[in-house]
């Protein structure tokens, strides 16, 4: 299956490696701005929030590219500042080195128990073809230095390490500039960058990615025969009037002898006794439009222990017995009829071992 294609909006190096590292793993192939074949120009962050100028660019590169859209807007807030430089924090000077000093000069006069700060990131996503948005905040509290750390060697190559007001901020719980953090230490203490895009990768995870569910089939025996349900769902022709195995989809909290026992009550009006699980499992994928989502089929051998057999009529057209050897030779669900016919030796075997 190929996978989606989410495009990142910065040219930041620092910004692009955390996110390389965070979102890497998920099921998206991550194109960034020096990628694209046309140059889109760089729309001006007019909003007064972080909130806002992270909407401007995910929608602008979004609208513009038609790829669903990643983009990200930090801030600085000094609390013996008024918040500066807040949204500014970018804009207020060009290089590291002099928002630093910048940022240190207006607080010589501030004591350090007052020098308290904190770092705000929000990542917004857009999707041009919904005209959605979602929107992922994360913060990181600590408190501002009274000089500019030496950075080594090392720490130069290493990208992201001399950024904006790194060396500068110290996160308080281990007493560390963000500038001296490795990218394992900024994951485990939370650094507010992290945290929002954590946030967007379980969003995308959700919303974009494969979807799979778990659905127990009741292969209910008595007699040596199975019953088979005749699908009542008009709203689907190609599914209307099929033969298939009563079942459904496990629902949260519930476990798959409690779904089997539920769903065969719910459409068939038997209470049913699990036996045991038989030894496959069968995968069906679907695809439709922009959702895919795979099936896990469990067959489950059951047998009748009450109930009066009054079936559900809003999902079922009629039941009937069938022998193992009759159900490939239905109209059947698509794949049902298959995976009787490969399996059918491990039913009869399942059948004849709990004397059905």
């Amino acid at each position: 299956m190929k996978r989606q294609t989410l495009l990142i909006a910065t040219t930041n190096k620092g910004k692009q490696a955390q996110i390389k590292q965070t979102l890497g793993s998920s099921a998206f192939t991550l194109v960034f701005l020096d990628d694209l074949d046309t140059k889109i120009p760089a729309p001006e962050e007019s909003a007064d929030t972080l909130e806002g100028n992270a909407i401007i660019k995910a929608k602008a590169y979004g609208d513009a590219s038609g790829m669903l859209t990643l983009a990200e807007d930090t801030g600085l807030f000094i609390t013996a500042l008024g918040g500066w430089p807040g949204v500014k924090s970018a804009r207020v000077a060009q290089t590291s080195d002099e928002l630093c000093l910048l940022a240190l000069e207006k607080m010589k006069e501030i004591p350090q128990k007052d020098r308290g700060a904190y770092f705000k990131s929000v990542v917004a996503v857009y999707d041009p073809k919904e005209k959605s948005i979602f929107l992922g905040t994360g913060e990181k509290h600590g408190e501002i230095a009274t000089d500019i750390v030496e950075v080594t060697e090392t720490q130069k190559q290493s990208i992201g390490q001399i950024f904006g007001y790194n060396r500068i901020f110290i996160y308080t719980d281990i007493q560390k500039r963000a500038s001296e953090m490795s990218g394992q230490e900024r994951e485990e203490h939370k650094h507010h960058r992290s945290v929002a895009l954590h946030q967007a990768k379980h969003f995308l995870q959700n919303q974009y990615g494969g979807k799979h569910f778990v659905v127990p089939i009741a292969i209910i025996v008595r007699d040596g025969k199975i019953l088979m349900n005749k699908r009542n769902d008009p709203h689907n022709p190609q599914f209307h009037g099929v033969w298939e195995f009563p079942g459904g989809t496990v629902e949260i909290g519930e476990n798959i002898e409690e779904n089997v026992v539920r769903e065969s009550k719910e459409e068939t009006g038997y209470d049913v006794e699990t036996l045991e699980q038989l030894p496959f499992i069968r995968v069906k994928t679907r695809h439709i439009e922009r959702f895919s989502y795979q099936i896990y089929l469990v067959p489950i051998l059951c047998k009748v222990v009450g109930g009066d057999g009054i079936f559900s009529e809003e999902e079922v057209l009629e039941m009937q017995w069938y022998s193992p050897e009759e159900i490939p030779s239905l109209t059947l669900f698509p794949d049902d009829g298959n995976m009787v016919t490969e399996y059918l030796p491990m039913i009869q075997d399942a059948i004849s071992r709990n004397s059905l």
